[in-house]
Formats: structure tokens, sequence, C-alpha cells
């Protein structure tokens, strides 16, 4: 199923239009082929990685204490705090700002960008950039939501759970993601339904040319007259 920069821009609307182009390009590419088919999976990937990127609008993390050692001074590289950080997979010298989060789920470490690269089919560690670019984002991000079996989770609509899963046991940032999948549900049922019934008054306008309805009612007594024969 496709989704539009509209629904986009209904969900998140803090993101610049050529962000919620690019990603409704990459979302209603990538979704099919990843079991993203329903109102209920979607909305609540949209609730986890529209937290994550801060509405799709940032696609690398940003400097902070946590991630780096003095973030006023431009000279000290944002990731240097993942330095040797195991949990990462960080061993190389220069692997933390290398392997900073990136993408709209924040990829993150040595480790994540060799696994999920392997996924989706890319060279992450020779080129961690590229984990920027909208639809390669949008292919990490689903390969990372099927590694932790997320689908079934969302067709429950546990959302407590996908955030364990996503963020670990702290669940941070919980009532801000389950307000995004929220609403993201709301916009995305809203279309569906739109959807139905433009199409049933569309079938309506079709049945009530002349031609239309007459070939049916001979079709509908031919059923009829074949079975008929009690």
């Amino acid at each position: 199923m496709s989704i539009t920069p509209e629904q986009l821009k209904a969900i998140f609307t803090k993101t610049p239009k050529e962000k919620l182009e690019a990603y409704a390009l990459a979302f209603s590419k990538e979704f099919p082929s990843w079991g993203l088919t329903t109102p209920r999976r979607i909305a609540a990937f949209l609730g986890q990685v529209g937290w994550e990127s801060g509405e799709l609008r940032y696609d690398e993390e940003l400097r902070s204490k946590w991630n780096t050692s003095d973030p006023k001074d431009p000279t000290c590289p944002t990731g240097n705090l993942y330095e040797n950080r195991k949990a990462l997979g960080n061993y190389v010298p220069n692997d933390g700002p290398k392997f900073i989060g990136r993408g709209i789920i924040q990829l993150t470490g040595r480790a994540n960008y060799t696994k999920f690269g392997n996924l989706v089919g890319i060279d992450l560690v020779k080129n961690p950039e590229r984990a920027k670019e909208p639809l390669v984002a949008t292919k990490i991000a689903l390969a990372y939501w099927k590694d932790r079996g997320l689908n079934s989770h969302a067709d429950a609509w546990n959302l407590d759970r996908i955030t364990e899963l996503v963020n670990g046991k702290a669940k941070l940032h919980l009532k801000e993601r389950v307000a995004i999948s929220e609403k993201a549900l709301k916009v995305l049922k809203n279309k569906f339904f739109k959807t139905g019934m433009q199409q049933e008054l569309r079938d309506r306008a079709e049945y009530l040319k002349p031609s239309v309805r007459k070939r049916l009612e001979r079709e509908k007594a031919k059923r009829k007259n074949k079975f008929n024969f009690l």
C-alpha cells in the first residue's frame, strides 16, 4: 500500500515538504516488501521512527552531552563518547564518530552498521553516510522492525512492548511515541475510509449506466436459469 506526502504532513506537521515527499516515496516502495500492509502496522512504525528522527527531520544524531565529551567545542568530534563501546561493537579507533546514529531509526555502532548493512545489501561499514539517504534509511528501519518481530505487536496495538524492543527497558519518551502512533492511525484510517467510499461511489455510478446495468441483469438471469433445474 502507498502513503502520500499529504498524509505524512498531517502526522508530521513540522517536516519540510521535500523530506515528506522523499519518505512518502520510500515508504510506499518498501512497506509491502516488509509486511507493513495495514494501518496499525504502519502507524506503529511511524510512531517509533517519527520520534527517533524528530518527525523525519533529522537523519543524523545531534551533538549532546550523551555522545560528545564537549558539545560546545567544535573541534570535538560528535560521537567520541562512543569510542571503544563494546556494546556497540566499536573497537577500531574513530569508530565512535564514524558510526554515530543515522537514519530514521538512528542506527548506531559498528556492530549495527555491519548487521543491518548485510540485511539490506549495502556496505554501511565502508559507506556509513548512506544510512542517511531516505530509501536506505527506510530499508534499515524496516529491517530493524522485522528483526525484532514488531508487526505482531503492532497488530495487537502493544505500543509499550514495541517501544521496549526499540528503545530498551527504559522506554524513553513512551508517551510521545504512543501519541504519534495514535495520530498516525487516525490519519491512515481516515484515508482508508475515504478510499472505500470513493470506490463504492464509482461502482454505483458505473452500475447506473444503462448498458452496464442491462449486462449485469442478463448475467444474473443466466446464473439463475442455470441452477433452477428442480
